[in-house]
This record gives structure tokens, C-alpha cells and sequence, in this order.
């Protein structure tokens, strides 16, 4: 199950590089370029997708199961900043170097050890446990302020369904109590994260502490 989602990845890293070439390609040497480095992010997003741990007995590796037990793999790295800049739409979501401890000065703490901030309060509704949302995010390493994963570099939010579990709980938790429209930084402690796992070789280490910029986008009706 996992394999046969390969090719569809491979088709948005084309995408990707497509709409990120500075200019459309005028010859067939750039177009050959273009597959080439096509190629080459294909054979590395399925070697990412092969090292990451497995979902569980009877299901699909998605992007649902990997927030629940480890991080979906970046389509290409280094198209990251230039996606950012080029949709507009993550630009709040967007941080560069190590993060400081004034950033996270009148933060909220639940308790559970969650800490978040608004940074816009939705003026639509507000999910219940079990309903499916549809969320766009960015994720980074506080220890080093690495971005580890965006919705907003593929341009399509997260769907799933809130509060049961299917997410890391530092989700689930920092989502409920938002509302559509929504905008939120949480700061997740790696107990409500992954804990002592290592993801995708080290791309998440154990016991890493994450800051999640979060978007509510939709509620299913």
C-alpha cells in the first residue's frame, strides 16, 4: 500500500519543480533537467516512505498515520522555501533559524504540558470530537528550528478526523478548541508528540520538542 503512492508523489514533485523553474523550459535539455531532477526526488521520497515506521497491522501508510506515528515525508526539501513564496497563503507559517525564548512569551499552557498562542482567532465553528477537518500546517524542531514538513508546500490541507487519535495528541488537543479560520503556534512537548521514537532516521530525533503552525481550514458538514 505503501509503494503504490509513490507514483502519485512522483507526479506532484514534477509538479513542483514545474512550477517553481524560473522560466518555462524553451529546449529539450531543459526539459530533460526537469525529469532528471524529477527522478532523483522520487527515488527519495521512496526511500524516506520506506524507512518510516509502520502504521500498524492492516493499514495504509497516509498522511494521517504518519502524524500518528511519524512525520510524512517532504515531496523535496529543497523546494520548501521557494513554495512558501511562491503560494503566498503559508507565508505566516513561515520561519527561518533557530527559534528564541521571546517568541513564545503569552503563550497559553493547558494541562497537559501543550502551550499555544493565536495568532488569528477563527469566526467560523468550532469541531467536535470525531469530526473531520481539514488542516494546513508547518512543523519545525524547536531545538534547531528545522522545518520538517508543510501542507502549504503541497498546497493541500490535511484532512482527518479530530480528537480520536488518529494525529499526534498535541493535535488533536491544540485543533479541538479552535475554530474554522483559525490560526495557532503550538508548542508540543514530546510526550503529546513522538516521544522517544526516532522518525524517518532521525528526520524527528527522540524526545523532540515540535512547533506546529496550524491553519483550521474546514469542518465536514
Amino acid at each position: 500500500a505503501m509503494l503504490t503512492k509513490i507514483p502519485a508523489f512522483c507526479a506532484m514533485a514534477l509538479s513542483t519543480v514545474c512550477a517553481f523553474t524560473p522560466a518555462p523550459p524553451s529546449s529539450l535539455s531543459s526539459v530533460r533537467q526537469i525529469s532528471s531532477i524529477s527522478r532523483q526526488t522520487c527515488a527519495l521520497t521512496a526511500s524516506r516512505m520506506q524507512s518510516l515506521p509502520s502504521a500498524g497491522k492492516g493499514e495504509n501508510l497516509d498522511r494521517r498515520a504518519m502524524l500518528r506515528t511519524g512525520v510524512s515525508t517532504i515531496l523535496a526539501a529543497g523546494f520548501a522555501s521557494d513554495a512558501f513564496a511562491a503560494s503566498g497563503k503559508g507565508d505566516w507559517a513561515r520561519h527561518d533559524g533557530p527559534f528564541s525564548d521571546s517568541e513564545f512569551e503569552g503563550f497559553s499552557q493547558t494541562p497537559s504540558g501543550l502551550k499555544y498562542k493565536d495568532i488569528e482567532v477563527g469566526q467560523g465553528p468550532q469541531p467536535k470530537s470525531g469530526q473531520k477537518i481539514k488542516a494546513h500546517y508547518s512543523g519545525y524542531l524547536l531545538s534547531n528550528g528545522k522545518l520538517f514538513d508543510s501542507s502549504y508546500d503541497r498546497g493541500q490541507p490535511l484532512p482527518f478526523n479530530v480528537g480520536v487519535g488518529q494525529v499526534i495528541k498535541g493535535w488533536d488537543e491544540g485543533l479541538l478548541s479552535m475554530k474554522v479560520g483559525g490560526k495557532r503556534i503550538l508548542l508540543i512537548p514530546s510526550e503529546l508528540a513522538y516521544g522517544k521514537r526516532n522518525v524517518a532516521n532521525g528526520l524527528i530525533p527522540p524526545n523532540s520538542v515540535l512547533v506546529f503552525y496550524v491553519e483550521l481550514v474546514s469542518l465536514a458538514a
